[in-house]
């Protein structure tokens, strides 16, 4: 059985709190990369879910336990199967909308108007960068 590694994230209650609590380091998958932040910004979203919780819906809307952050810089450090463009040691700056890859807005770049259930943003659906090891 393999020993799984643990890192800090930082969680925002809504309460004018910041929690910082253990997650497992995630295992990327196919097509995805694990990233060692490097630098990261807070996003005037982010205050509103420390000193509120936000209420948003759909897209908008904060899950409750994410690790938050979604403006994030820093070097891979980990490989998925299935890469084609990037690799091990490369920086990269991370788009803070996850989309579904294949509709004609994701094909052209345009992530944020993803119209999919899979459409998510990072801190908010997925876990965000507020990390440390």
């Amino acid at each position: 059985m393999a020993v799984k590694m643990l890192m800090k994230g930082a969680v925002l209650p809504g309460d004018s709190t910041v929690e910082l609590k253990d997650f497992e380091v995630p295992v990327p998958g196919h097509g995805q990369v694990l990233v060692q932040t490097k630098a990261t910004t807070i996003c005037g979203s982010d205050i509103r879910c420390i000193y509120r919780e936000h209420t948003g819906k759909g897209p908008e809307g904060y899950i409750p336990g994410m690790v938050a952050g979604h403006e994030p810089c820093g070097v891979i450090v980990e490989e998925g199967e299935g890469l084609k463009r990037f690799k091990k040691g490369d920086r990269v700056i991370v788009y803070h909308i996850s989309g579904c890859g294949v509709c004609n807005d994701c094909r052209r770049g345009y992530y944020i108007s993803c119209k999919s259930r899979f459409r998510q943003a990072y801190g908010w659906q997925r876990n965000g960068q507020y990390t440390a090891q």
